[in-house]
């Protein structure tokens, strides 16, 4: 990348604190490279490399302890250019056009579609000879799981960008407060949008959050109402606002705002709003605005990574239990979509690197148990600790003054936070010590019981030829915009939902060529489910 693009930054050690615990690595890293086929510093003369990715979290990349500690081990150091996550899709774009770009990728969120054109100009070089003959933990991930080789390789043979890979079960959530349902003696969760509705009636009427005033918001969400399609929506048998798989062996592509379930879902959120029962702010609010809504206990039902977001709860806090996916008249058993673990997109070398086969081997080691334990938990003494002599069981410590939890500080230490990061994220028992830490515990618990036994497949991570990739932006261009305005203005009451109004909906839709779309949707799914 043209040099003119990075600040570069004084790399400052905080602590002697810090200078301890390297120290400490020090001592273990030959353990640590045998177990792993590394030899490190993997150069013997450190090299600087450019690296572009989404600021997030508390403090500038050149200050996270993360990649102190790599550049220490791997003698590679490098230059950092971090837009803002909000605006690093449009950044991101701006790099790939003016052809100025840095050696790497990282966290960049790297499409199919943008794999595929700037791979095939020669701007993404191909790594899967890289891999094969430098990144052993890679290619031992991607022998061992090849569903994950067959979702990152592009229609020309290439994989241009590596994932992030979870091998335990991952969903988005949505929560109940628990003080809520203890202070209006709650003890069976809702099982069916009418139970839902139910509840949301006493939320609002009992004054569940016990402060004598008619404040409670039953159910709020801020930028609308996706981040409650996975249990709302599916509750009618709808597979969120774009495609989906149906019919009885779920290989029937079709797109979720036509499907049978679909109005009388969008009559549903209605009647909640039309109540008082859903957050009138729900379209046109902040995740903050909505989050400083939980902190003074003002909300029932919400959706968020954790509990501790939205409510300013204990991190350790058991007490706010998983959304049960519910039910309808349109589904006979809950449904929740699976969790692949496969996040697609997230590291790449550009043709500018110099370095290719030492950059492979750096990102090789995030794919190792050490490497992983590295990259999200950091080291030693600031994050986490150990709790007892054997090095068995570790601690999550007090952050530091000035932070708000252990979550805000490990924000500062590593970029793996609210951003898809090259990792591969071991399940928990593969480590031989583990976390005192019963919130995690239960959650897992939360998740085999209440999700993992209601999995349903969904539309696979799937690769368009350019043609078809071309019809695709240009039909879902016009129809997401309206399907997303018609959500709002049916669920808001703007428009009535009557057969005249629903017809002359479906009647649109069905202009916009709707047909053609799926038919290139299923055309995708039909040539993935041939490959091996």
């Amino acid at each position: 990348m043209k040099k003119n693009i990075f600040k570069i930054f004084n790399v400052v050690i905080a602590s002697s604190i810090l200078m301890t615990n390297i120290s400490s690595v020090v001592a273990n890293a030959s353990e640590v490279n045998d177990e792993n086929n590394f030899e490190f510093p993997i150069v013997e003369e450190k090299i600087t490399l450019t690296m572009v990715g989404p600021q997030v979290g508390r403090g500038s990349w050149d200050e996270r302890q993360y990649f102190q500690e790599m550049e220490r081990l791997t003698n590679i150091a490098f230059e950092f250019n971090t837009p803002p996550r909000d605006d690093f899709a449009t950044s991101k774009q701006l790099l790939l056009a003016s052809d100025d770009l840095p050696d790497i990728f990282y966290a960049a969120d790297i499409t199919h579609q943008e794999q595929m054109e700037y791979g095939g100009y020669g701007f993404f070089i191909p790594l899967e000879d890289l891999i094969e003959e430098h990144a052993p933990n890679i290619k031992k991930m991607l022998d061992e799981r090849p569903e994950i080789r067959k979702a990152i390789t592009t229609p020309d043979g290439h994989i241009y960008a590596l994932p992030s890979v979870t091998e335990e079960p991952s969903y988005w959530r949505m929560w109940y407060n628990g003080d809520w349902l203890e202070n209006l003696g709650i003890e069976e969760l809702p099982r069916t949008t009418d139970e839902l509705y139910d509840l949301l009636v006493r939320f609002k009427n009992e004054d569940p959050n016990g402060n004598g005033e008619a404040d409670e918001i039953p159910i709020s969400n801020h930028g609308g109402l996706s981040e409650f399609d996975d249990f709302l929506l599916m509750a009618f048998g709808v597979q969120g606002m774009g495609m989906g798989l149906y019919g009885e062996d779920y290989s029937q592509v079709g797109f979720g705002p036509i499907q049978p379930g679909y109005r009388e879902y969008l009559e549903y959120m209605n009647r909640l709003w039309e109540e008082d029962l859903l957050d009138h702010e729900s379209f046109s609010q902040t995740n903050p605005q909505k989050q400083a809504k939980g902190h003074q206990n003002l909300v029932g039902v919400f959706a968020d990574a954790s509990p501790v977001f939205m409510l300013g709860a204990d991190p350790q806090d058991t007490s706010n239990p998983v959304f049960h996916p519910i039910t309808s008249e349109f589904i006979d058993e809950p449904r929740v979509l699976e969790s692949t673990g496969i996040g697609g997109g997230t590291f790449a070398i550009t043709k500018e690197n110099e370095y290719p086969i030492e950059t492979i081997k750096w990102i090789d080691y995030s794919y190792t148990k050490e490497g992983a334990d590295l990259l999200h938990n950091g080291l030693e003494g600031f994050y986490w600790s150990w709790a007892d002599d054997d090095q068995t069981t570790r601690v999550i410590n007090d952050p530091p003054e000035g932070f708000d939890s252990p979550e805000d500080y490990r924000s500062s230490i590593s970029p793996d936070w609210g951003i898809g990061v090259p990792i591969r994220r071991f399940a928990s028992d593969a480590y031989d010590w583990s976390y005192d830490n019963p919130y995690d515990e239960w959650l897992r618990q939360e998740e085999q019981d209440k999700l993992v036994p209601y999995q349903v497949p969904r539309y696979p991570s799937v690769y368009f030829s350019d043609e078809d990739l071309r019809q695709i932006e240009r039909i879902e261009r016009d129809l997401n915009t309206f399907v997303t305005r018609m959500r709002a203005e049916f669920v808001s009451g703007d428009r009535d939902l009557t057969d005249e109004t629903w017809d002359e909906y479906m009647s649109t839709i069905e202009k916009m060529k709707i047909d053609e779309l799926i038919s290139i949707y299923q055309k995708g799914f039909d040539q993935y489910q041939e490959v091996e």
